[in-house]
């Protein structure tokens, strides 16, 4: 959006400056203009932007001549009388030069033509052209480190997110943006997202587990576009970390449901809580079944929908893993290490166990 932006704005503040406020006036026929503005916020803005009728409104010639600098509250509604050409009309509520919080850049644009003794009435719609983008650390998170921040940054800047700026939004040009966790002085890890114009990101920091079964935060990306709210992981965005990677940092079943199918060597803890007697049937508390077992964050997990699922491989594994032989197994902690998969039973699920730590 900067080049965009730097492109139109750049054209309309130089021409403004050349040209004296008001209209020019043109000899012969003239014909009408009428030009009203509105705003829309189809994403659920959780911010407020500046009063419409503040809103600056450019009206040029094509030849990019400025023949209005003005406000929409002394333009909108109005007839102008104009020479018979094609017109170019912009809308902006404020310049947004580099990132900044509490800075939505709502942004308009319609290209009008003008025949004499005719009325060209035009609706130009300004939607919010950057991205929102709110770092929420949970109070778990806040409590295990001395000091934390989150350093976001994009094509025109960066911000930083801390206590300080709780609740707050920041707005970013949309493209590639880096995402950078710091705790005590220190990179936890990175990652790159592609922000999208109009999109608001609310980004959660939290602690999952406690230090001994899960030594490393986790982050939680929640999108909100279209009234739809959907949520991932920090893991997923290729953060350079070794989260599940060894028992010490297993995922949870919660993160491990997130993962996708085909990754190898991926440790997960869990509660044994049952076993599956088919894709749509899940026998909590059951000891019945050799082949399978289900897995939950929770020991008391009665949901299927909460759990995942492990096939058991017939080998050495199973006679130690199996609830049919080894009923004493359930409800008991155990971290597994294998390959991931994306339905088994119904659920996300692991494979080809490799190791199996009580």
């Amino acid at each position: 959006m900067c080049s965009k932006f730097m492109k139109l704005a750049g054209c309309v503040l130089l021409a403004a400056a050349c040209a004296c406020d008001g209209l020019k006036i043109v000899p012969g026929s003239e014909g009408d203009l009428v030009v009203n503005v509105s705003v829309e916020t189809t994403f659920g803005v959780k911010t407020k932007s500046a009063d419409l009728s503040s809103y600056s409104i450019f009206i040029m010639n094509n030849q990019m001549d400025t023949l209005y600098n003005s406000t929409v509250s002394e333009i909108a509604g109005n007839t102008i009388s104009l020479a018979p050409d094609i017109y170019h009309i912009i809308v902006y509520n404020m310049l947004f030069p580099v990132p900044a919080f509490e800075h939505p850049y709502y942004y308009g644009y319609k290209m009008a033509t003008v025949v004499a003794g005719e009325t060209c009435e035009v609706q130009i719609v300004c939607k919010q052209d950057n991205c929102g983008v709110r770092v929420v650390f949970s109070e778990a998170f806040k409590q295990s480190c001395t000091t934390y921040k989150m350093h976001v940054s994009g094509a025109c800047g960066s911000l930083d997110y801390d206590s300080a700026t709780t609740d707050m939004w920041g707005f970013f040009n949309p493209g590639k943006t880096t995402f950078q966790l710091w705790t005590d002085q220190t990179l936890f890890g990175s990652a790159e997202k592609d922000l999208v114009s109009g999109y608001m990101y609310s980004f959660l920091v939290e602690e999952t587990g406690n230090s001994q079964e899960n030594v490393e935060p986790s982050f939680t990306i929640t999108l909100d576009t279209l009234r739809t709210w959907t949520s991932d992981i920090w893991n997923n965005l290729e953060i350079t970390t070794n989260k599940g990677t060894q028992k010490e940092t297993a995922y949870t079943v919660a993160e491990a449901r997130t993962l996708e199918g085909g990754l190898t060597d991926v440790w997960v803890t869990g509660y044994i809580v049952g076993y599956y007697v088919s894709s749509s049937s899940f026998e909590a508390g059951g000891t019945g079944s050799e082949t399978n077992l289900a897995l939950a964050d929770d020991s008391g997990e009665t949901v299927k929908s909460n759990t995942l699922s492990v096939k058991i491989p017939d080998t050495a594994i199973r006679d130690e893993l199996n609830l049919a032989a080894n009923p004493g197994k359930l409800y008991q902690k155990v971290w597994l290490k294998g390959r991931t998969i994306e339905s088994y039973f119904g659920e996300p699920g692991l494979e080809l166990i490799q190791e199996v730590v009580w």
